[in-house]
């Protein structure tokens, strides 16, 4: 292919900057879809991070309501042992 005019090298410089913009358009759509992925990626991990957390404060209180269930049962047992022993 011979280069005879000025309307050659215009088009070849379109042709090439077309196809720079196209790469670059490719490279930053990839690096956004990177860092989405990331921000996705992160956002579970907090999820995944408070259910936890969630779980071990209920464990928490479970074992405490647990405790004063047990406390309320002996002091019941204790009140009817003594007004067993009145009657």
């Amino acid at each position: 292919m011979k280069i005879e005019s000025a309307t050659d090298y215009i088009a070849i410089g379109s042709l090439l900057l077309a196809t720079a913009t196209s790469l670059a358009g490719v490279a930053l759509w990839y690096a956004k879809a990177e860092k989405r992925k990331y921000g996705l990626e992160r956002d579970f991990a907090h999820i995944k991070r408070n259910y936890e957390q969630i779980e071990q404060s209920l464990n928490t209180i479970f074992r405490e309501l647990d405790h004063r269930f047990d406390a309320i049962e002996k002091d019941i047992l204790e009140i009817k042992a003594n007004f067993n022993k009145k009657q």
